[in-house]
């Protein structure tokens, strides 16, 4: 049966390339969309991440949503302990309250954010955000780095002083002046505007919080993420929350997940054509073959392997097809991934969301796998019909079709 399909397929050669050939040019641009909206997505989750929020942070129970300086991470060596057994080793301690900053002549709400600066330039980018001037450089100094907005919005430059006012643990007010050394432009408008980043060791000093800490940043590879995640919730218990990076900001992976949405109903689309362009090469291919079909028949060839004679024809144009395609897209993909594909025109707009001005493209797994398998499907039901309308065939009939 396979060596008649193939012998059928090749007997009409020009017919049978061009039915291919549409298959791989529809499968290779599947594949290099894929593999664009792979990397513009794998790229913002990548940059939320690394720039600032981590893959997991630690706090103490209901810190998120209510943060308050008096919630510290409860026993926080054991916390610090566990991660180091579980392979987390990229992590940083903070330290976050609210503050009033101060230039000569405005002053602004914003968070307050203690880091140490040689842990947290091992667990995130924040330090590559600044644009003038430069990061934090020792764990006690009277220094602090601005967002681009905040700083415009105070009136302030590198080499400026600026005041802070806070609450310490006792509830009192603590003020402080410090140097601003650096102005932060990440394009994302939660760190630009309202965020001010001062050494981790001063700011305990300022609020009396002196070993103490608000939140643990842990950064971890992807295939890392769930069984950290799982294993340090079933060790902490209820004082602590574990949140990972789309717990505390789902909104990202909602529109990944609502973008790869629109692209499965592009696929259908596009398998609708393919599976059109095979099921007319195949009916076609078995319209003219009716006769020659009859006589299979009248010598005893049954009805069940005469329409599976067809199936598999019509799956070998379409294993054809998806041989090419895939080569074809996966070069498409490894090319742009080292080239990248440049977006810096548009990056005043998409530079909110985590993206850089090139993208470089990158395809998961298993989107490559789902279309492949798609496509292969789209051939097989192609080939219902004309399979259906073969077995249908009377033998003296057909053997005297014309």
């Amino acid at each position: 049966m396979f060596s008649l399909a193939w012998r059928n397929m090749i007997r009409n050669a020009r017919r049978s390339l061009l039915t291919v050939s549409a298959v791989a040019l529809g499968l290779a641009s599947l594949i290099f969309l894929w593999g664009f909206n792979d990397g513009v997505h794998n790229t913002m989750m990548r940059n939320l991440q690394q720039v600032i929020v981590g893959s997991i942070q630690v706090h103490a129970d209901g810190f998120f949503h209510h943060p308050k300086l008096s919630k510290i991470v409860p026993d926080s060596g054991k916390v610090i302990t566990l991660l180091h057994e579980l392979g987390a080793d990229n992590l940083a301690y903070r330290l976050r309250t609210f503050a009033l900053a101060a230039g000569e002549e405005t002053s602004e709400g914003l968070v307050l954010l203690g880091m140490h600066p040689d842990m947290e330039q091992a667990a995130t980018r924040i330090a590559a955000k600044v644009d003038r001037g430069r990061f934090i450089g020792d764990n006690n100094e009277a220094a602090c780095v601005l967002g681009k907005t905040t700083a415009r919005n105070l009136g302030v430059n590198p080499g400026d002083d600026v005041v802070f006012l806070t609450e310490d643990r006792y509830g009192s007010l603590a003020a402080e002046k410090l140097k601003l050394v650096g102005i932060i432009s990440s394009g994302e408008m939660g760190i630009d505007r309202g965020l001010a980043i001062i050494p981790l060791g001063f700011m305990q000093q300022m609020t009396g919080m002196d070993g103490k800490y608000s939140e643990i940043v842990v950064q971890l590879p992807k295939e890392q993420l769930e069984p950290v995640t799982a294993q340090l919730r079933e060790n902490l218990g209820s004082a602590y929350e574990v949140l990972r990076w789309y717990d505390m900001y789902p909104m990202m992976k909602q529109w990944v997940e609502l973008e790869n949405a629109f692209y499965y109903i592009f696929l259908s689309i596009v398998l609708v054509i393919i599976a059109a362009g095979i099921m007319n090469t195949v009916l076609m291919s078995m319209l003219e073959r009716i006769h020659e079909f009859g006589v299979m028949m009248a010598l005893g060839c049954g009805r069940v392997r005469l329409a599976g004679m067809v199936v598999v024809e019509s799956l070998l144009l379409g294993m054809a097809g998806v041989v090419a395609g895939v080569m074809v897209g996966l070069l498409l993909v490894h090319y742009f991934h080292g080239a990248g594909i440049d977006l810096s025109s548009q990056m005043d707009s998409i530079a909110r969301f985590y993206l850089n001005p090139v993208i470089h493209t990158e395809i998961d797994t298993n989107h490559l796998l789902d279309t492949v398998l798609a496509v292969l499907a789209a051939a097989v039901v192609a080939a219902i019909w004309p399979a259906i309308r073969a077995a249908r065939l009377e033998p003296v009939e057909a053997i005297h079709h014309v």
